[in-house]
């Protein structure tokens, strides 16, 4: 019995252990399989079920070793009392595989709803990269046209000609490029830090009322001719335009202005204008004077005749009118002057020469003995002219008395010669007195028109001074401020630059 029961051991103990064995592999080579792709759910049901299988080999094969092991000891009733017990691992062990195997279809589906979930995730993720490259892209080209167009708007705003100031809803200065600060005068810092409004550069406040009621209003204004007073004092004349900016959103209101230099228009409209006055007054004043000048020759000759007669009485009357004959032929040998046209014989005339000459002659009049009198020649280079020295002459006399009225005999007169390029010549006549009325500025270089009381003056100086500059092709100015002092500015070509 015992040879015939020795194949069946040797097969149920071999195929025992060959069983673990097998079971033992399949769950290797699964955990090395789900190692591969831990996300798989296939190699996991793989691990599981091999798993199972490896506890129910283990249990199974320990169970026939232990069964045979017993009854060729003789212990067969042990094995029947632990039985049940490997039986019920047997069976426990079948019925994970058997759970596992049930619920992988389930398993199954959640795997593949996963991975498309994690397809769809994946894609996502692609389009999500490809659009936030293209969303840097777009960032890049846009950062950079906003670069180069805020570039494009310095440049624009740093090197326009014009003036451009920003301010704020108060119309205090936030921003004014470079030829904002050469039209005002004020430094930027100043301006920002000082918090000056637009209106404070205004000659007049009124203009700028008027001004901030029509933006107010219409929240625009469109070339406005104002006046702007300079820090020095000086004036230009501009025109203005601006209006609102409401910005983005979010952002507070503000206004622009650009700001035009229209000073050198502004005056040569006003000497074209004055020339134009001047040519309609000359021909007036040209046949007025020769009207009058032979009956008050006659009346003059006919007085001196009858002062040579009369007694003493009557000389005191006659003196009387004879003065004011000469006085009247003053006039009118003015009026010769300012309405002359011939041409003036023109030679070289030293400038600086031309001027010690006026002041030492006007040094030793009574008038100018109480006057603090200061020459400041141009040193260097000769300041030759092309011109007629009498007559330049008789501008600077005439330049002078006025500027000796003005101080009232006790002041200060600077008389003060500039040579800034090769074919310009600067003669500037200062003073320190009261200075000029705003209102009468414009009409000062009109024929007849004069400040002073009567008797001191015809009102012609200025006017045959301005025909006289001309004549030479140059240009005469005037800035004044009440009770601060006035300053004539003579341009004149120099002798190199002269057409």
């Amino acid at each position: 019995m015992i040879t015939s029961y020795f194949p069946i051991l040797v097969v149920d103990v071999a195929g025992s252990i060959l069983m673990v064995i097998i079971a033992m592999l399949a769950l290797y080579k699964a955990r090395i399989l789900q190692g591969l792709d831990p996300d798989n759910i296939v190699f996991h049901y793989l691990l599981w079920i091999s798993l199972g299988f490896f506890i129910f080999a283990v249990s199974r094969s320990f169970g026939h070793i232990l069964r045979q092991f017993l009854i060729l000891t003789d212990n067969a009733d042990i094995w029947h009392e632990i039985s049940a017990y490997s039986g019920s691992v047997n069976t426990v062990s079948f019925m994970l595989v058997g759970m596992i195997t049930l619920f992988f279809k389930q398993t199954w589906d959640i795997n593949e709803k996963v991975l498309a979930g994690r397809k769809n995730l994946e894609k996502t993720h692609i389009e999500l990269v490809d659009l936030n490259q293209t969303l840097e892209n777009k960032v890049i080209e846009r950062t950079e046209l906003l670069t180069s167009s805020e570039h494009k708007c310095r440049r624009i705003f740093e090197q326009s000609l014009d003036t451009i100031i920003v301010t704020d809803e108060q119309f205090q200065v936030m921003e004014i490029n470079p030829a904002g600060i050469e039209l005002t005068g004020y430094h930027r810092d100043e301006m920002i830090m000082r918090k000056m409004v637009l209106g404070s550069f205004f000659a007049q406040f009124t203009e700028w009322e008027s001004l901030l009621k029509k933006i107010r209003t219409h929240e625009y204004i469109l070339n406005e001719e104002v006046e702007f007073l300079r820090p020095d004092k000086t004036s230009v004349m501009v025109l203005i335009t601006g209006g609102v900016d409401y910005g983005a959103f979010g952002c507070a209101k503000t206004f622009h202005f650009i700001i035009k230099n229209i000073n050198d228009r502004y005056q040569m409209e006003r000497q074209i204008a004055q020339a134009d006055k001047l040519a309609a007054v000359g021909e007036l004043s040209a046949g007025v004077a020769h009207e009058i000048n032979n009956p008050l020759g006659i009346i003059l000759g006919y007085t001196q005749l009858l002062l040579k007669q009369a007694s003493s009485d009557q000389k005191d009357d006659l003196k009387i009118i004879e003065k004011h004959v000469q006085n009247c032929k003053t006039v009118v040998s003015d009026l010769l002057d300012f309405s002359r046209k011939g041409p003036s014989k023109f030679t070289k005339v030293d400038i600086n020469k031309v001027v010690d000459t006026v002041m030492k002659f006007l040094s030793n009049h009574s008038d100018f003995r109480h006057i603090e009198m200061v020459l400041k020649p141009c040193e260097g280079d000769r300041l030759t002219i092309i011109g007629n020295e009498q007559e330049l002459a008789q501008v600077l006399v005439n330049l002078l008395i006025n500027a000796c009225h003005a101080v009232e005999g006790r002041g200060k007169i600077q008389v003060q010669t500039l040579k800034p390029s090769e074919d310009k010549i600067i003669i500037l006549v200062k003073d320190n007195g009261k200075g000029i009325e705003k209102e009468n500025l414009p009409r000062i270089f009109d024929p007849f028109f004069t400040t002073k009381p009567v008797g001191q003056g015809t009102g012609l100086g200025l006017s045959v001074g301005y025909g006289i500059i001309k004549r030479h092709q140059g240009s005469i100015r005037v800035n004044s401020v009440e009770n601060e002092g006035t300053v004539f500015t003579i341009t004149l070509p120099a002798e190199a630059g002269r057409s």
